[in-house]
């Protein structure tokens, strides 16, 4: 088995189980019993809480910042358009949190059962070619369902970054899952977004895929400005890099969840042949068109309230 090195740590710690950590583990029990509900009563018990909480309070923030990101975006969209769309948004928030559970509790087979593929021969093609894949997802809900369902679940490694949330409980949660099936090939780990891109490109010349997700403003300092829909986004040059060192081929990809089949819809789109170019900026150019092209199949499943615009070519412009 190839080792990976990871600064995550999956085990259980008996300092989990501190009284200030009960919470959370009242919650992971819901999401357990959760993962057991009929799929489609619990649909709609999750819409109707969308709707419940769409106009509370707490939802101001989040609704401004996606609001701004789509006025940026498209700036031909009505107020109802938009606010249509964010009602959306909410409820497929719901309708997916409430079935994160299901990654970790249920079984393998189960999970593959919640899925609905397309393109997959794009992967069977690159791995035939003994290429390694950089898979080019965008910040949809719906990410883990298609990195694992989609991915490592059916027997492909996988690699990734992770960022640390502020609770140790859910960090364990997330990695237990996201890393649940890489027994099956022998490689794959998480890495943490501090380490940088070395043991990136090192699991990919190993021939372990990477789930890259391109689309966070991470600042000026070392970004392009590159189109995104109908304004700018300050994006990292790094997509080419990655194809050249790790000699690995780009496959988009998008994950939706279909309330109608009570299935994750999971789309791979045509790899992007021409990157690496050579040329930084027109490699991220053609991420950021093939991102757009992803983010069309359900607009209403894709993170708006990230921050996404945040660093703005001119300086002085706040827009949140």
């Amino acid at each position: 088995m190839t080792q990976y090195n990871s600064n995550f740590d999956t085990s259980l710690k008996a300092s989990y189980f501190l009284p200030k950590y009960w919470l959370t583990w009242c919650l992971l029990f819901l999401l357990f019993l959760f993962s057991y509900f009929p799929v489609r009563l619990r649909d709609r018990f999750a819409a109707f809480m969308a709707h419940l909480i769409y106009n509370r309070k707490f939802l101001d923030k989040r609704k401004k910042v996606a609001f701004t990101n789509l006025s940026l975006c498209f700036p031909a969209m009505s107020a109802q358009q938009k606010d249509k769309l964010m009602r959306k948004n909410i409820k497929a928030v719901a309708q997916i949190s409430l079935s994160l559970g299901e990654l970790f509790f249920r079984s393998r087979q189960h999970i593959l059962n919640r899925a609905n593929i397309s393109g997959e021969q794009h992967i069977i093609d690159a791995e035939n070619a003994g290429k390694a894949i950089i898979f080019l997802g965008p910040h949809c809900y719906g990410l883990d369902f298609g990195g694992i369902a989609g991915i490592n679940a059916r027997g492909y490694p996988l690699s990734s970054m992770f960022k640390d949330y502020n609770n140790p409980i859910f960090d364990w949660f997330v990695t237990r899952y996201r890393t649940r099936f890489t027994h099956l090939t022998g490689k794959g780990a998480l890495y943490h977004r501090s380490e940088g891109l070395k043991p990136v490109i090192k699991s990919l010349r190993d021939k372990t895929h990477f789930y890259y997700l391109p689309d966070e403003d991470h600042g000026r300092d070392k970004s392009l400005f590159i189109h995104f829909y109908a304004t700018q986004k300050a994006t990292l040059p790094i997509v080419g890099r990655l194809a050249k060192l790790g000699k690995a081929v780009v496959i988009p990809f998008y994950t939706s969840y279909n309330e109608k089949t009570a299935k994750y819809d999971v789309f791979f789109h045509a790899p992007l042949a021409q990157i690496p170019t050579g040329d930084e900026l027109k490699d991220t150019q053609m991420m950021n068109a093939a991102i757009e092209k992803l983010i069309d199949e359900d607009p209403s499943q894709y993170m708006w309230a990230l921050k996404l615009l945040k660093t703005r070519p001119d300086e002085s412009e706040k827009i949140y």
